[in-house]
Parts: structure tokens; C-alpha cells; sequence
């Protein structure tokens, strides 16, 4: 299922990220966008380093910092609880969409035999 949005709260964002440079800061971004978009984050070292955009030099020495946002297998809880959180809403609006095309199906239907 695609998810389009990435809930930021930047307040939190901001003061988790103080102690990051602008590359760190930036790789950090790349790597949520990823996981909300695709639901998780791999946890290979190459792959991860290809989505944060680093050289793999860099990598090994920014990894540490970036690691500290995420548990052993990259996963993070609140990315988590959005990912759960859009995709029950994309449910309920799916649902309610096709009730809603149920009735106006049901409702023609009832207006041409009345015709």
C-alpha cells in the first residue's frame, strides 16, 4: 500500500536533530521518507547507504549517528504507529467509498424502475 506522507512534527524533528550536520540531518530524512513510503527500512548496509545518498566512507562514519534513531533492525516506533495509522485510515476510506458507490448504484436502480 503507498504512502504519500511523512508526519513530521518538527518541533521534535528539530530537537532530536540539533546535534546532526546538514549531511547527517539529511540522511536522516532520506532514510524516514524511505520507510514510510515502503513500509520498512532494509537492513544492509549497502542498500541503507544508497537511500541516505553517502559515499561508503561516509557511511561507515555516520552510521553510528544515525543508527541512534532507530532500534537494531532499523525499525523506529513512531514510524511504526503512522505507517499502522495511514494504513487504517486508507482502509475506512475505502470502505466508505464503496458503501458510498453501493448506494448511488442502488439508489439508480431503484429510480429507473420507478421510470
Amino acid at each position: 500500500m503507498p504512502r504519500y506522507f511523512l508526519n513530521l512534527n518538527i518541533g521534535d524533528f528539530l530537537r532530536d536533530t540539533q546535534n546532526l550536520g546538514p549531511l547527517n540531518t539529511g540522511a536522516y530524512l532520506r532514510l524516514l521518507m524511505h520507510y514510510t513510503a515502503r513500509g520498512k527500512l532494509p537492513t544492509d548496509d549497502e542498500e541503507l547507504r544508497t537511500i541516505t545518498g553517502m559515499d561508503a566512507r561516509q557511511w561507515r562514519r555516520n552510521k553510528p549517528k544515525l543508527q541512534k534513531f532507530f532500534d537494531a533492525n532499523w525499525r523506529q516506533s513512531r514510524i511504526e504507529g503512522d505507517i499502522a495509522k495511514q494504513d487504517r485510515l486508507s482502509i475506512m476510506r475505502k470502505v466508505a467509498g464503496q458503501a458510498g458507490g453501493l448506494s448511488t448504484s442502488m439508489s439508480r436502480r431503484a429510480r429507473s424502475r420507478l421510470t
